[in-house]
């Protein structure tokens, strides 16, 4: 120990002699592990770190799976969970529910504030017994309250009590007003509960979604299904009993479940990381390479120290300090510089993993367990000895093996360029190697960012407002609440600056399009059913002109369609007219929803309802007055800026009535951003550690160049003296760093390839083998390196032979 502490005492005054390159040295350091300790913040705590939930290991997630409908599976109807939950065997417990971030919840009024959409989850009783989670103040939902007439209660989220009750205590127990009728708040549940998601705020039973709301049928699957398995129930035994029961109900009830024939099930961890954890697990590898480009670069930096420490090495060796001791003291020496590069690595980190938080817009799951932990400072710690390792071990080996008589002899001059050269040669053929991967997989995901923000989504978003809301249950017919929504539209249509105003039920690009499905009479088979694979979506007449949706025959929806006695009429979208009538006009043709005839009226163009990322599909448009809906996004075309129009907008909704509350409001163009906002957070984040790596690369490799043509000055003196010119100087240098930079393209371009397919899950019509993304990452690489070696080569060009021979 007083070994140890005699090095270390040694080190800190060795550093204090050179605090520039100490500096450089932590500075470098405190980069490569503050950006890896950051990254592993979020991959422990996304991927990592157990679900706050009893026995998660128990818990699942099913799917209802139709082979070419949802092949991935999606959610149950109301009567099918119910068999579902008769009778599948294996599971102790199956819960439902429904939350649709921005769709969901429950207007919030009477309390003496501004009225407020409150984001909600409408769950079944078993929902939290279920996940084995009690309510912090309180307590959750009895099944006795699951039913009209008694199912008037909420819990609340940590977050959302106290921001709206400002954490008092009191407010378990107090009615709150919700869709207009009063409510008990029964408990608070704990801050890390944010189940299904984050944007949760509170909790009521799912028997309060009435017909007006979702159509209760057994063909309308909207309800998201959790359970936990029995005590050493095999999740496939669990899982052959659920697909038994659906196949069951498939042949019973052939009109709604034809081809849902079997259930898919995940765990719950799976669900909820499944998603993201690709891109993480690319992120951590990304970093890590980034701290070896780094530790590379250190140990060159070593290299190139060790060499002014030749003669105090030698004459340290030859008055009898072994090589163990010798390499014991210049590991300390890493180890102290690794661990001032950790401390600041870790003050960097926290301030790194509020920026991802920030930067990643709500697209990481469990957002609320990421942060430096016990855990995450170990992870840092551990980190910095190894990093202390990867750089010094080989820099001390290497200056403990000196030739010392050699060394005494020459001085010091000249011999550890030679010794040295092939170990930094190949340090920088790695940390070329490690850029080039970095660079591919940026390009990769830069090249199919651009194509996917590029596509067409079938609609002119530019110069549109949207607002978002509810039409509170007062209008509790749907005669009142069209009329309502008729209302607010005149009003928003005489704004100034106005140019069209239109409503949907939900907004393009978020999906959510009502599963409806229309017979077409005289026909047979397969060709007498028209489902909208791309769903049926409610609208009012102004949509397509306020969206820019262009109509490609016939007509949209005019005022006269919202008369309770004008007749039924559809729209539908050029994918449904090629599928269902091809070679045909679909203007005038019928079709029969349930036994209501509809005519067609009219053909738009594709809109990519389901993402920018989704093909479009068969799409069909009903007016509200043929199905009422409460939720309401308000489309509202501006001649210029729309984001101007947004006070006045609110202020045409709230003269209508002062109690509307709006969830939000914004333009359309920022709420398209959203929908792309998780690939342009990975996009950003990959596309910038490779800019890291392909720097620290240049720079290891300047100074690579740049110490050997320090090292080298004599006998480019000589060589000029003998009649070389300075552009031959200049080759020889540049062709000598050349090839190690050249041999890591080569290397770099192989190990892509690995990457690459790695990345294929995230790439949007872009081939991981992408020949130009290999090219153009190669070529800007070599330019770089050309760069960094012709610098110093330039510079050795300039030498003065007269002063480079005095100088030996």
């Amino acid at each position: 120990m007083e070994g140890m502490l005699q090095d270390i005492r040694f080190a800190l005054r060795t550093f204090r002699r050179a605090p520039g390159f100490a500096l450089v040295a932590v500075l470098t350091l405190a980069l490569g592990i503050g950006i890896n300790t950051a990254i592993f913040s979020v991959v422990n705590g996304v991927l990592l770190r157990p679900l706050p939930y009893r026995d998660p290991g128990a818990l699942v997630r099913l799917y209802h799976v139709h082979a070419e409908k949802a092949p991935q599976g999606g959610p149950f109807s109301p009567q099918d969970f119910d068999d579902l939950k008769a009778g599948a065997r294996g599971f102790r417990s199956l819960a439902s529910y429904w939350f649709v971030p921005g769709e969901s919840g429950l207007n919030l009024t009477g309390d003496g504030r501004e009225p407020r959409r409150v984001q909600g989850a409408f769950v079944s009783p078993e929902f939290f017994p279920l996940l084995g989670v009690s309510a912090a103040r309180g307590r959750t939902l009895r099944a006795d309250e699951n039913v009209p007439g008694a199912d008037r209660v909420a819990v609340l989220s940590d977050a959302f009590w106290r921001s709206r009750f400002n954490a008092d205590p009191s407010a378990v127990g107090r009615t709150v007003t919700l869709d207009g009728k009063p409510f008990t708040v029964v408990g608070v549940m704990p801050p890390r509960f944010a189940f299904p998601a984050r944007e949760a705020e509170v909790w009521v039973p799912v028997s309060l979604i009435g017909d007006n709301e979702i159509p209760h049928e057994r063909g309308l699957r909207w309800l998201d299904v959790v359970g936990r398995l029995g005590p050493g129930t095999a999740p496939e035994a669990a899982l052959a009993s659920a697909s038994a029961v659906l196949g069951q109900l498939a042949g019973d009830h052939a009109d709604s479940n034809e081809g849902w024939t079997r259930a898919r099930m995940e765990t719950l961890r799976d669900s909820l990381v499944g998603p993201v954890r690709p891109a993480l697990l690319v992120l951590m590898a990304t970093v890590v390479m980034v701290l070896l480009v780094a530790c590379a670069n250190l140990a060159n930096l070593l290299l190139a120290r060790a060499s002014a420490r030749e003669r105090e090495i030698a004459i340290r060796t030859a008055l009898g300090a072994g090589r163990h001791r010798l390499v014991r003291q210049m590991l300390t020496e890493s180890l102290v510089l690794a661990l001032l590069g950790g401390a600041a690595g870790v003050v960097l980190a926290a301030f790194g993993v509020r920026a991802l938080l920030a930067l990643s817009a709500g697209t990481l799951p469990r957002p609320g367990e990421v942060g430096l932990d016990a855990g995450v400072v170990l992870f840092a710690l551990l980190l910095s000895v190894v990093t202390a390792v990867l750089f010094g071990l080989v820099p001390a080996v290497r200056t403990a093996r000196g030739a010392t008589a050699e060394v005494l002899r020459d001085g010091g001059r000249g011999g550890s360029e030679r010794r040295g050269g092939r170990t930094r040669a190949a340090l920088v053929l790695g940390e070329t190697a490690a850029a080039m991967v970095l660079l591919v997989g940026a390009g990769l995901l830069i090249n199919s960012f651009w194509r996917l923000v590029s596509v067409d989504p079938g609609f002119r978003p530019d110069h549109v407002l949207v607002a978002s809301f509810d039409i509170p249950p007062g209008y509790d017919t749907p005669e009142k609440m069209n009329a309502y929504r008729a209302e607010l539209l005149r009003r928003v249509g005489e704004i100034r600056g106005v140019t069209a105003v239109g409503a949907a039920k939900t907004q393009p690009l978020r999906g959510h399009g009502e599963r409806m499905q229309f017979t077409l009479p005289g026909r047979t088979g397969g060709d007498a059913v028209l489902r909208p694979a791309s769903g049926t979506y409610i609208v009012s007449a102004g949509y397509f002109a306020a969206l820019g949706i262009p109509v490609q025959r016939g007509r949209v929806f005019e005022a006269r369609d919202d008369a309770p006695d004008a007749p039924p009429v559809l729209v539908v979208n050029q994918s449904a007219a090629r599928r269902y009538w091809p070679g045909a006009d679909p203007v005038g043709q019928t079709v029969l929803l349930g036994d209501a005839p509809f005519t067609v009226v009219g053909v738009v163009g594709d809109v990519r309802n389901e993402g920018l990322a989704s093909a479009t599909g068969p799409a069909a448009y009903l007016p509200f007055s043929v199905a009422p809906r409460p939720a309401t996004r308000l489309f509202v075309r501006a001649s210029g800026d729309p984001a101007a129009l947004a006070p006045a907008v609110r202020d045409a909704i709230h003269s209508a009535d002062p109690l509307q509350p709006i969830a939000d409001i914004r333009t359309l163009r920022g709420a398209m951003a959203d929908t792309v906002a998780q690939p342009r957070f990975f996009t950003l984040l990959l596309g910038v550690f490779g800019g890291l790596a392909m720097f620290l690369a240049a720079l290891g490799l300047y100074g690579v160049v740049a110490y050997s043509v320090t090292r080298r000055t004599v006998e480019i003196g000589i060589r000029m003296a003998l009649g070389a010119r300075a552009r031959d100087v200049v080759l020889m240098v540049v062709r000598r760093a050349m090839g190690p930079a050249l041999g890591g393209i080569v290397a770099g371009t192989a190990a892509a390839v690995l990457l690459a397919r790695f990345l294929a899950s995230m790439l949007f019509e872009v081939r991981p083998g992408d020949p130009a993304t290999f090219v153009a990452a190669a070529a800007l690489l070599a330019a770089i390196a050309l760069l960094a070696s012709w610098l110093p080569a330039r510079r050795a060009s300039r030498v003065d032979p007269m002063r480079a021979l005095r100088a030996e």
